[in-house]
Formats: structure tokens, sequence, C-alpha cells
């Protein structure tokens, strides 16, 4: 069952970030209800911190929804901009990570953290149209490959896979999407 529950994530989750690349606010539907199964199988695999992640993912979802703009117009940060938040994600992650690791079962905890914490991150950016959210997303996806593959959740890692494809995409607008 669990199997199934994470094919229909990943399909779901893939028709986000494809809506999302191309302008579609239909996206932001698809996000949550494919973050809400996620959160259901990242809390069976213990993989606390992720769970957590795909709550904040529907709230995301909600806020960029609520929010969107017909003219869908990216902005950029420079680093000075995102130097403040960086600083931020290092600190909680760090926090989280040992919090995890000495109160919890939790597998990973460092990556765990670092990656929901940078997930965050680059959430908030993503829903606020900052370019720079693909930098972001190129170093997560590639992460989350390595800790989906060492929790077993093969359909999950191959989203990642293609995640990661898309995120170049995304912040270099090859067209290949």
């Amino acid at each position: 069952m669990l199997k199934i529950i994470e094919i229909i994530a990943v399909v779901l989750s893939l028709l986000y970030t494809w809506l999302y690349l191309h302008g579609y606010p239909s996206c932001f539907f698809f996000g949550a209800v494919g973050s809400a199964l996620f959160f259901y199988l990242c809390f069976k695999k213990k993989i606390y911190a992720e769970t957590f992640l795909q709550l904040f993912y529907i709230g995301a979802s909600v806020y960029g929804y609520l929010h969107f703009s017909e003219e869908w117009n990216m902005i950029h940060w420079s680093i000075n901009e995102q130097l403040p938040w960086l600083v931020v994600a290092c600190v909680a992650a760090f926090a989280i990570g040992y919090f995890l690791q000495k109160k919890t079962d939790a597998k990973l905890p460092w990556l765990d953290s670092t990656v929901t914490v940078f997930s965050i991150l680059a959430t908030i950016l993503m829903v606020n149209y900052v370019h720079e959210n693909w930098l972001y997303w190129i170093i997560i996806d590639a992460t989350c490959i390595f800790i989906y593959l060492h929790r077993r959740l093969y359909f999950g890692a191959a989203l990642f896979v293609i995640y990661l494809v898309m995120s170049v995409d995304g912040f270099f607008g090859l067209g290949w999407i």
C-alpha cells in the first residue's frame, strides 16, 4: 500500500512542478495533495524533519494560490539579499539536526534537518517568485536522491532525479520540460 501512495504522491508532485514551471495556478492544488501523501510516507519511514516539511508545503501551496498573480513575473535576489536567510537557515539546520540526533530515532538526522530547512527557504523564495529558488532546489534535490534511496523510497528518489532536471531547466530556462 505504501508503494501505491508513493507513486500517487510522485505523480502529483511532478504535476505540481511542471504546472509551476508553466505558470498555472492549479499547480498549488496538486502540490498540497502530493505533500499530504508524502507527509504520511515520511512519518512512516521516520524521516521526521521531512514530515514537518510536508506540512509546510501544504501551507505554502495555500499561500501560493492566494497570492497568485496573472503576471507570474520572476524577480531576482542578489547574494546580499539572500545572505541573512542563509545564516538563519544554517543555524536552524544545525539546531534541528542536533535535536533529531539526540532526542529521536530519526534516520540521517543531519541531512534530514538540512534538507528540511533549506527546502523551507527555497519554498519561500519559490512562492514569492524569486528566480534563485532553483539554485537551492538543485542542491536539495541531489541530496534528497541520496536520502530517499537510503530509506528505500525508490519512486521518491526517482521523483528527485526528475526534480533535479526540472530545477536545472527552471534556473537556466533551457526549455527541456
